[in-house]
Order: structure tokens, then C-alpha cells, then sequence
């Protein structure tokens, strides 16, 4: 029978199936799942939560309820006066009924869609005004998904994520980098995903309490090139500070520094959004002409929460939501590394040092499937051109490269600089991201120009207007002109996050939300092209381009090193970006520190199972034992790459992780939730890498079923379901498990 509806003064119980949401008038809302039981059914507490009423706001008032065919009730709007209001409706509600709905949360189910919005008018600050929802951390578990970070913390409530801007970042004020997502999953079902176009986006999870010392020292900006060598990894880790345990999305005013400790100087500040996503919208989200609507000028903060029955459900419920890609990329790339020279050479690449290094590849019996030709092959910045002097025969140097069997890709990005025949041409053509905002006064002396800026490296550049057709056109047929003069097979395209723009923009089509510059950037460009790859995205999950990881740092730790590779691997795929490219093997070598043997061998091993794998230093540079078990670790890839490559096919169809966290093999299984140094191939491999320096064991955690060792599969039969402890991994050797199929001995093990 239905559910009858709790209806009080002060509070209502929405009904969506078997998910429950209470909303009360003083702005909590607790969802809840019913479950089954022994002795009937349980009502599990999945996620709590409470919109942040500003200190305006009068008591709240009930003010509309909805009821389906059953008598239950679907849908609910609380109102405080003319300051704020709440509209909550059940994920069930026809589309063409909701007044929620919208292209990012159409396919969400077992929840609700909630609109809290906020009118600034009526704020004391308006400046600073904000529609905030509050989500519990500790009650709703472990927490996945949200981003790339600098310090990529598994689960990310080990963390203290501070309160900040949520768009691509190279090295973000708080730590976010240069992949970002709306939607977070915990480990009890709860599934969180926000509004990707909320103007002025503001997350932070577990954000730290502040210490009088932070109240001095704690402000965070954004910097390029050297100015990261001294800058704090964050986010911190839960145990460095107290953190608030909420989950906290607002959509706030306006970019500002903020107020009190952990303020956020970044180059978005001062930039006005295009508008609200809600103008002109009707009721239900979708324009019809009908007469403007006063409260789409308010702040709105949209989220959906959803109850699902475990975490990996909650995972393929945020996922379905998002583009697919149509192909997948090229299988060359799967199944045999590429190859950069960016870490060995820096900029001091040339066609000599290009040719030696493939040759070099192939004595060492170390295939590849690309060489990309990294920074400075380029005659100037943006003028996509080789530099002659550097590169006299590019036609033959490519022709020699594709004879070694390597494809050929070249590195751009979307900037320009101003002593280039490619700057004039553009410049005069308008097809540049403009700006007339003053910059720093120590800049300006130094003849920095209205609408160029600073980058990691000199000189300063403007940047392509990727908004603008004509702009983008020119720039694709430059790219193809490449092609076609010289052979070059696709591109290697950098950047392409918005914290490099100069402040106060301009483009061609005005922006909502600073992500548009990143989705236009990968949509437009480099989508173009068959082989290609990309660092940066933001709702661009529908491609078949490889993502690559932030540029990784030459050392074993957690903070953008070699213990970070796994836990962005399988954030990737929960992302909704199946394709990863983890950074290049060793690290970019940058301030100094290069790998040494046992860094490089623990590194190539650990890649090696991920879906693509990226060399630049080189492992006989290191020395001869070193490309020896890197040879090794190759050769162990070859027995898993069909099974990568399959999996590419099907990640097309479900955006299903290529890469996996345990608990997508056994989502009820709590054991699975922290670790952070394993992950699975599809659902029959178990990859445990070595990613402590100095150990030659490690306890391998292997989930229900039976397991083999993948280079003894004649040996042990391992019980899933349980620990392995102090199990053997010198350096010559990675952990990689094998399930047992159904028809396969079980009788031996133990």
C-alpha cells in the first residue's frame, strides 16, 4: 500500500518509491531509503542535509505540496518571506510536471531535485550573498568524485577540501586542478550531483576550521610556472586541521577573495557572469516565451540527491547522466606506450634529439605507438609552424618516425604570443579573448599589454577566443595544414583552463559559467581530431579523446606524486573520463628532482595496468637494469591489454570506469572503501602496486571470489572476501591477480 504522507506544520515527508525525503521549514532535509530485513523493512538514514538560511530570513512557511495518483506526496516549496525559498520534487515526476528539471539532472532516479534560492536584494552584504546547501560527510560514509586534486586524498573525506572556486585550475587556490565534475557518491548509496552552470560555483568538503595562525598566514592564490615551488600541496589532510564535516556547494554573487582565513585570489575575481542559466526559462526549465520570472535574477543553489542501494549504484546513476563518447579512441595508444620529450629534453628538443631518442627506443626493446614533440618545436608560441633552425626537415623527420612505427603528434595550446606572424593575423581579425582590465602595477612597469598574461613560461600571450567560430576555424585549419604539409598524425593539446584568461575577459559569446571556456576548448578543437589528447574537462565526457593527469611531480607521495596516480585514475573514471592518461612515467623531473631506479621500476609498474601508458625519461638514462624491468612491466601489459582494450568498447556504451576502486566489485563489501593503492581491471583483475618506498611486501586486499597470480597462474588459488598479508613484491615484481572463472579449480585453495 502507499505510503501515507507526513504532513506537519513545519515539515513534509516526500515519497519516491522506496526513497524518503523529509523537508522541514527550517531548511533540513533528510533522506532515507527503506530497506529489507529479516523481520521486515529497515528506513536507513542515506544522506543529511540543510540549506544555509541567510540571518534575514523570517520562519518559514509550507507554502505548496504535491501529490501523485497514490496519494503521496512528490513535491513541496518552502518559502522565508521574500528572502529565500526551497522547492524540492521528486526525481519521478514527468518532465514536462517538474519545475526542476534540466539537461544535467533529467536522468537522475531514487531522488529528489532541490532549488534553494536566495534573493540578494534582501541581503545585509549583497556582495557576498549566497544560496548554500549543506551536505553531512561523516553520515553518508566515504566520499568519491568532485575533481582532480593536487593532494588526491581517497575517499576525499581524509582531506580537508577548503571552500573555493569550482572550475579548471592548473594548480587551484584550494588544490582543485585541471579536471573538474558537479557530482560526488559515498559509500552508503548517497549520490550528490550540482547544477555544472552555476554561475558562481563554490565547493569545499570537510572544508578545515581555521587557527589564529591561518587568520594570518592562510590566504591562498593562484600562480604559474616557479611560483608553485613554494606553494602548500593542498588539500590538507584531516588530522592537519579540524575539519567542518560538510559537504558545502553555494552559489555565490560574485568571484570574490572571500572573507576571513583561507580567502581565494584567483583570476576569475572581478569577472561577471553572462547571466543566470534561468533567464527567460519557464517553470519547468525550458523556454517557451512566456514573461520573464523577477526570481530567476536570485542566487540559486540546484542539487540532486539521490538514495541508492550501494555506492557503485550511485556511481552508474550520475554517470548515465552524461555524455557518451561515440567511438573509442585509437587501440595504438592502448596498446603501446607514447612516448614525449618533454621531461628529458624540456625545451631544448630539435629534430636530431627527435630521431635519436626513437632509435634509441627501439635498441632498447622499448615499442611505442605516438612521439609527441613537446614544447619549443615551434617557431613562436601559437604560430604552429616548426622553428626551421631546430627543425629543418620535418616532412622527412616525421616520414623517418612513421618508417620506426611511431605516429607522430605535436604539442599546442591555445595561447599566442605577440612577436608572431600568427598574432598579427589574429589580432587583426579579432579572433583573441580581449581585456582591458588594469593589471598589477609591477606588471604593467614590466610592459605587460591589455589582454596578454603571465603562463608558466615566457614571454606573455594572448588567448584564442575559442567561443568564437571564425576563431576556432582558423585555428583547426592551421592545425590541419600541419597535417597535411607534413605527415603529422594528431595533437597534443595543453591548457585550456579558464585560470589562465586575463582577469576580467571578454568573448565572443558571452559566458555563464568560466568551464564554458574549457568545454569549448575540448569541443571545439581538439574533439576535431582522431588522435588526440587533452589535461583539461568539465561536462566534455562525450569524446573519445584521452584525458591526461595534471603534470605529476618526481617523488612517492600523495601530493601530486606517485601515490596520487591511483587515486586520480579511478576519480577519472568516476568522472565520467573512462580513457585516463596518467602523466609520464617518472614524473616531470621539474625543480630539480629526477627519479631515481626503484621511483621510475614502481612507477612503470604501476601504469602499466592503467589504460595508456606515457614515457619521457628515459629508463636506460637511469641505467641498464632499470629499461630491463621496465621491458618486464610491458610485458605483463601485453597479457591485459585485449581485456583494456574491450574495455574501451564498452566504456562507450555505459561510461563504466576502464579502471576500477574495489568497491565496484563488491559495493557492500566496507573493507574496499580506503583503499587507495589497488584498483581492478574491469571485474577480473586485481592490480596491488608498490607505491611505498623501500618495500618489498605489501598486504593485497582481493575481493569475493578466487584469485590467481597472474605470473604464477599454476599456484596458489587466493579466497577473495579477506586480507593477504606481507605478500612478496620485490622490486621485480607487481601484484596482479587473475579471477577464477566459474568452471575454473577452486579444490587447492587456502
Amino acid at each position: 500500500p502507499p505510503t501515507p504522507p507526513v504532513v506537519a506544520p513545519d515539515a513534509v515527508t516526500l515519497v519516491n518509491g522506496v526513497v524518503r525525503l523529509w523537508v522541514t521549514t527550517d531548511g533540513r532535509l533528510h533522506l532515507r531509503r527503506l530497506g529489507k530485513a529479516r523481520k521486515g523493512q529497515v528506513d536507513n538514514l542515506v544522506g543529511r542535509s540543510h540549506v544555509q538560511l541567510p540571518r534575514e530570513a523570517p520562519a518559514g512557511v509550507i507554502t505548496s505540496t504535491t501529490s501523485d495518483d497514490d496519494g503521496n506526496l512528490i513535491a513541496c516549496e518552502v518559502r522565508w518571506g521574500n528572502v529565500c525559498r526551497l522547492r524540492v520534487e521528486s526525481t519521478s515526476v514527468p518532465h514536462r510536471q517538474r519545475r526542476t528539471v534540466q539537461r544535467w539532472n533529467e536522468l537522475l532516479e531514487e531522488g529528489f531535485i532541490v532549488d534553494f534560492a536566495v534573493n540578494p536584494e534582501t541581503a545585509t552584504d549583497p556582495e557576498h550573498a549566497m544560496a548554500e546547501l549543506k551536505v553531512d560527510v561523516e553520515e553518508a560514509g566515504d566520499w568519491f568524485g568532485g575533481g582532480h586534486l593536487m593532494k588526491q586524498h581517497w575517499p576525499l573525506n581524509l582531506g580537508c577540501w577548503e571552500v573555493g572556486p569550482h572550475y579548471p585550475f592548473d594548480n587551484g587556490p584550494n588544490g582543485i586542478n585541471t579536471l573538474v565534475s558537479t557530482h560526488w557518491v559515498t559509500s552508503n548509496g548517497l549520490a550528490v550531483m550540482a547544477d555544472p552552470d552555476t554561475p558562481y560555483l563554490h565547493v569545499g568538503l570537510n572544508a578545515p576550521k581555521s587557527t589564529l595562525w591561518d587568520q594570518l598566514v592562510s590566504n591562498r592564490s593562484f600562480g604559474v610556472g616557479v611560483q608553485n615551488a613554494t606553494r602548500a600541496i593542498l588539500p590538507m589532510a584531516d588530522g592537519e586541521r579540524t575539519g567542518d564535516g560538510m559537504l558545502r556547494l553555494q552559489a555565490r554573487a560574485g568571484f570574490r577573495r572571500g572573507q576571513g582565513a583561507f580567502q581565494m585570489d584567483h583570476p576569475m575575481i572581478g569577472w561577471e557572469s553572462s547571466g543566470s542559466m534561468d533567464e527567460a526559462l519557464d517553470g519547468d526549465g525550458r523556454s517557451d516565451g512566456r514573461e520573464f520570472n523577477e526570481e530567476s535574477t536570485w542566487l540559486s543553489m540546484r542539487v540532486g540527491l539521490c538514495a541508492l542501494s550501494n555506492v557503485r549504484r550511485a556511481a552508474e546513476t550520475v554517470l548515465a547522466t552524461l555524455p557518451r563518447p561515440s567511438r573509442a579512441p585509437p587501440a595504438d595508444v592502448i596498446r603501446a606506450p607514447i612516448w614525449t620529450t618533454w621531461a628529458r629534453y624540456k625545451q631544448h628538443v630539435d629534430q636530431t634529439k627527435v630521431l635519436t631518442f626513437a632509435e634509441e627506443i627501439i635498441a632498447n626493446g622499448l615499442h611505442g605507438s605516438v612521439m609527441e614533440i613537446d614544447d619549443k618545436w615551434q617557431a613562436g608560441y601559437g604560430e604552429l609552424d616548426f622553428d626551421m633552425d631546430k627543425f629543418p626537415d620535418p616532412a622527412g623527420m616525421v616520414a623517418k618516425l612513421h618508417d620506426m612505427g611511431f605516429k607522430v603528434t605535436l604539442w599546442v595550446m591555445p595561447f599566442i604570443e605577440e612577436n608572431t606572424e600568427a598574432y598579427r593575423e589574429g589580432s587583426a581579425a579579432g579572433y583573441f579573448v580581449k581585456s582591458d582590465a588594469p593589471h598589477h602595477p609591477v606588471d604593467a612597469l614590466n610592459g605587460l599589454k591589455p589582454g596578454f598574461f603571465k603562463w608558466w613560461n615566457a614571454p606573455p600571450v594572448v588567448a584564442l577566443d575559442v567561443t568564437n567560430p571564425a576563431a576556432v576555424d582558423w585555428f583547426v585549419r592551421r592545425l590541419k595544414s600541419l597535417q597535411t604539409r607534413y605527415g603529422i598524425d594528431g595533437f597534443k593539446f595543453d591548457a585550456g583552463e579558464p585560470c589562465f584568461l586575463p582577469r576580467k575577459f571578454e568573448t565572443f559569446q558571452a559566458m555563464v559559467h568560466p568551464s564554458e571556456y574549457t568545454r569549448a576548448w575540448v569541443n571545439n578543437v581538439a574533439a576535431q581530431f582522431e588522435l588526440a589528447e587533452v589535461r583539461t574537462g568539465h561536462q566534455t565526457t562525450g569524446h573519445s579523446l584521452l584525458t591526461r593527469m595534471g603534470d605529476r611531480f618526481s617523488e612517492w607521495g600523495v601530493g601530486n606524486g606517485l601515490q596520487s596516480i591511483i587515486p586520480t585514475l579511478l576519480t577519472s573514471g568516476l568522472l565520467g573520463y573512462p580513457f585516463c592518461l596518467p602523466d609520464m612515467i617518472g614524473g616531470n623531473a621539474y625543480f630539480g628532482k629526477f627519479p631515481d631506479k626503484e621511483l621510475l621500476v614502481r612507477w612503470a609498474q604501476a601504469n602499466a595496468m592503467m589504460p595508456a601508458m606515457q614515457f619521457s625519461i628515459a629508463p636506460w638514462d637511469v641505467s641498464a637494469d632499470v629499461a630491463q624491468l621496465c621491458r618486464a612491466s610491458l610485458a605483463l601489459r601485453a597479457q591485459v591489454v585485449d581485456a583494456l582494450v574491450e574495455l574501451t568498447e564498452s566504456a562507450c556504451h555505459s561510461l563504466e570506469p576502464m579502471c576500477r576502486p574495489l568497491w565496484w566489485l563488491d559495493p557492500e563489501d566496507a573493507e574496499t572503501y580506503r583503499i587507495q593503492d589497488q584498483f581492478a581491471i574491469g571485474n577480473d583483475f586485481i592490480v596491488a602496486p608498490v607505491v611505498v618506498r623501500g618495500a618489498v611486501t605489501r598486504d593485497v586486499y582481493l575481493t569475493a571470489g578466487h584469485w590467481v597470480d597472474l605470473q604464477d597462474p599454476g599456484g596458489r588459488v587466493y579466497p577473495g572476501g579477506q586480507w593477504t598479508r606481507d605478500l612478496d613484491a620485490p622490486l621485480s615484481k607487481l601484484p596482479l591477480f587473475r579471477r577464477l572463472g566459474a568452471t575454473e579449480r577452486r579444490e587447492d585453495c587456502f
